[in-house]
């Protein structure tokens, strides 16, 4: 994935979240596909906590600091930071859209050195800025498809083909 196509990518996530969500009921945005899989909502609320939480401040401090090292933020199997929480669609949305803002404007501004700047992580080894932003944008499209998943289990409509 080129740096412009990360940043695509990072740029239409929140549009792409909110088409999937469009036209479902509150209790469709709550409910679980099954009982180990999360709901739209925690799904969403997943992103929010991981980049608000874990990846923004860990880029924020690679470009500041001299290969930072990083502590790991799983407090349990589930992932980042905390299990997901579940809550209002629209305001899990709205947060996403504005966390995912200000990693834009992080990202925007960065000279081109700054790209190459690096951290390392517990699970991904040593990273640069441009390689954790893939993984950002790469974490994005993973967790898309799990929406599109969950909500076909909870319309019982087929999943979107995609060309």
């Amino acid at each position: 994935m080129t740096r412009e196509e990360i940043l695509r990518t990072l740029r239409a996530t929140a549009k792409t979240a909110m088409d999937l969500g469009a036209g479902l009921l509150p209790g469709q945005m709550t409910r679980r596909a099954r009982d180990d899989e999360w709901s739209m909502v925690e799904i969403l609320q997943h992103l929010i906590r991981g980049e608000r939480e874990v990846v923004l401040p860990r880029l924020r401090r690679m470009l500041v600091e001299d290969g930072p090292v990083f502590v790991s933020s799983s407090a349990s199997r589930t992932g980042f930071a905390a299990p997901p929480q579940s809550g209002d669609w629209s305001a899990a949305l709205a947060a996403f859209r504005r966390v995912r803002a200000d990693t834009l404007t992080f990202l925007d501004a960065l000279a081109e050195a700054h790209w190459e700047r690096k951290g390392t992580t517990p699970t991904c080894g040593t990273l640069t800025i441009e390689e954790y932003a893939r993984y950002l944008a790469e974490h994005d499209l993973e967790h898309l498809a799990q929406m599109e998943t969950t909500r076909a289990a909870v319309t019982g409509a087929p999943v979107p083909q995609r060309v």
